[in-house]
């Protein structure tokens, strides 16, 4: 329940920042028809709405420098708005010189504060239900009283129907209705439209002034305002509790009327505007106004705006080309600036030189597919080296400490390697578990996936263990990752059922380490494609995923020529990968690069060099943040103000650390990081960003 509650009040969130934009996006509309008020054609009135429209329903917008939304607060742009005042303001203290006892907020007015934030949500969803839940009802009720009634047969009245529907160019097969539940002319459904008729309508008007109404009618239709007004119910049902929103689609209402009315007389003869007009006034003294359904379309919708529609219609004319195109080139205007996000400044690390990892591990054969414990200290990969079990058998080498070079490798025996194929290791975060890929002939068939174990680093390697058929098939299975908490396994696999072609990632996960791993799933696209992916490598906080793609003339789209490495991103483990994005130079070239692996900090990625069937070196390169926030050209006091300044935010730009990513909030991690930097340094120009 508690997990539903949060999901409930992040939602909330950004409904509030969906709304703040909302009303900015009204109030810049309301300004442009005011300003332009004649100078904007009647329909275009109605066409700006249509922004409104878009802003509020599409979830995604790409960011731009040109979006009004700049103008907005970073921190209201996060969308934590309630969240943050849900939250005890005892928790948000850094935890050094920042804290202050006069910042502690009142118990009481906390408490109240606290409760109230997370009452809200449930207030808002309550509200949406009861006004969804009336508009349904009233919907389905209309729905259930025009089915009823029979559709009428008079041949005058269709023939007359038919008239207005070849001068309005319309096909769509459409029946008209007389009942006493309506209350004026209307437009009903969308998928089996019917025109509604009060009762005694065809007896008091004539025929000329019946084919006013079915062309304003015609006119609904031609709009498409019924799918409108159900966009329009849906949007204002999620925003009710905004003022400007009931004003915003109230007046969108009116000008749709104005734009109908315009559309409308277009397709009549110079004469007949003025009998048009008065047969609206006809119907006003009539016939009520319709009240509001997302799933009717009338003609006398709004009556405060008759007076400005029948000023409208007398004073018609058509629109010059030059206005015309004056209003899109406004409409694309404002696109440009409503329908795009916040331009948001992010983090940004270059890559260091590449280095190779010299003659101790390094040799004249190939060596791949590096895997290092979390401390840095062992590193295992397979190479085709001489002195070996087989074709190709894994290897290790450690060191003392991260700053001293890699001792010679040495190989892991034969309990490990066999005379088959026995590759691409995959190391636990504490060096005591082991998967790799081999082709024993105890598998499954093919290349398998198997795990050895030790108590300690000091004690030899089990016999490994299949992972068994939820994991392995009678095809090749390999290139494996194990992620940080042991309860993710990503691994390539062949021509599997249900891939995207040749080799894919796939999935499988378990409860405990204890646990067997459970049936597989493939992460699909937009990691997956046709173009081979291997060597999965998931990053420490497991919200970066590093992959190898292509082989050489196949390379992905976007790659610089055979093999090259990938990352993928998601905003939390619940969530979707995001599109990957080519590391490009200095790590990839057109050498073909491949088996990357991200060190537990973040601070090295290791990587093979050579091209599939070509000899390789296992190389690494550094990852540095760019902590010169300012751009002054040195990291000083100033740059640390400014983060400070954002602390306990998810501000981006500063979210430096763990590298390469950040982990969603500034905090300690990332003040210890820019606290290494605070050097006065030159900014190197000529740093490579990724």
């Amino acid at each position: 329940m508690e997990a539903l509650n949060m999901q409930l009040l992040r939602f909330f969130d950004w409904l509030l920042w969906t709304t703040i934009q909302g009303s900015m996006l009204v109030v810049l509309i309301v300004l442009i028809q005011k300003i332009l008020r004649r100078r904007l054609p009647a329909r275009w009135h109605y066409f700006v709405w249509t922004l409104l429209l878009l802003r509020l329903a599409i979830p995604w917008l790409p960011e731009s420098k040109m979006s009004i939304f700049n103008l907005v607060p970073r921190s209201v742009q996060q969308g934590r708005i309630i969240e943050s005042y849900s939250q005890s303001r005892n928790a948000e203290y850094m935890d050094f010189y920042l804290y202050d006892e006069a910042m502690k907020p009142e118990d009481d007015s906390e408490a109240v504060s606290v409760t109230f934030a997370r009452m809200l949500p449930m207030l808002w969803l309550a509200g949406t239900l009861l006004i969804a839940g009336y508009v349904c009802m009233r919907s389905i009720g209309l729905w259930r009283m025009v089915k009823r009634e029979r559709p009428i047969t008079g041949q005058k009245i269709l023939d007359l129907l038919e008239d207005c529907k070849m001068q309005m160019g319309i096909e769509t097969i459409l029946g008209v209705v007389v009942s006493d539940r309506v209350k004026s002319p209307a437009l009903f459904g969308f998928i089996r439209p019917r025109l509604l008729l009060p009762q005694g309508m065809l007896e008091t008007f004539g025929f000329e002034e019946l084919r006013y109404v079915f062309i304003h009618e015609l006119a609904h239709l031609k709009q498409r305002d019924i799918y409108l007004g159900w966009l329009i119910a849906l949007l204002h049902v999620a925003h009710w509790f905004n003022p400007l929103m009931w004003f915003a689609f109230s007046q969108m209402r009116a000008d749709r009327e104005i734009a109908c009315d315009r559309l409308a007389i277009s397709t009549m003869a110079p004469h007949e505007p003025p009998e048009y007009g008065r047969t609206i006034v006809s119907l006003l003294e009539s016939f009520s106004q319709t009240r509001y359904l997302p799933s009717v379309a009338g003609i006398l919708e709004d009556t405060c705006q008759v007076e400005r529609r029948i000023r409208m219609i007398a004073n018609y004319k058509k629109t010059s080309r030059s206005r015309r195109a004056g209003a899109t080139l406004l409409l694309a205007a404002l696109a440009c600036v409503v329908l795009t996000d916040a331009y948001v400044a992010k983090a940004d690390f270059v890559f260091g030189v590449p280095t190779n990892l010299g003659p101790t591990v390094n040799s004249p054969s190939s060596e791949e597919s590096p895997s290092i414990s979390a401390d840095g200290l062992i590193l295992i990969f397979h190479s085709n080296r001489p002195d070996g079990y087989g074709s190709l058998d894994l290897w290790m080498t450690t060191r003392a400490t991260t700053i001293e070079p890699w001792g010679e490798a040495v190989n892991l025996g034969p309990l490990v390697n066999t005379p088959e194929v026995d590759w691409c290791p995959s190391l636990s975060p504490d060096g005591c578990t082991l998967y790799h890929g081999s082709r024993r002939f105890e598998g499954m068939g093919g290349s398998d996936i198997w795990v050895s174990t030790r108590e300690t680093r000091d004690d030899d390697w089990s016999a490994p263990v299949n992972l068994g058929p939820n994991v392995n098939t009678t095809g090749n299975d390999g290139t494996s990752c194990i992620s940080h908490d042991g309860l993710e396994l990503y691994f390539t696999s062949a021509n599997r059922p249900g891939g995207h072609g040749g080799n894919d990632i796939w999935l499988s996960t378990r409860e405990t380490k204890d646990s067997e791993w459970g049936p597989v799933i493939n992460l699909g696209p937009p990691v997956n494609t046709p173009h081979e992916e291997f060597w999965p490598a998931l990053s420490a906080d497991e919200l970066s995923l590093f992959f190898s793609s292509g082989l050489l003339g196949s390379a992905r789209p976007g790659g610089l020529g055979g093999s090259d490495i990938w990352v993928a991103k998601r905003q939390s483990r619940d969530a979707d990968w995001e599109e990957p994005v080519n590391l490009g130079p200095p790590v990839n070239s057109p050498d073909g690069e491949k088996a990357p692996f991200l060190s537990a900090d973040g601070s090295t990625l290791y990587y093979s060099v050579g091209n599939f069937g070509e000899a390789g070196d296992l190389w690494q390169v550094s990852i540095l943040p760019i902590v010169d926030f300012n751009a002054d050209g040195i990291v000083d006091g100033i740059d640390v103000s400014m983060m400070v300044d954002y602390w306990h935010t998810d501000e981006p730009l500063y979210d430096i650390a763990p590298m390469p990513f950040g982990d969603g909030i500034v905090d300690v991690k990332d003040l210890v990081l820019i606290s290494e930097h605070l050097v006065k340094r030159k900014v190197d120009p000529n740093a490579v960003t990724p």
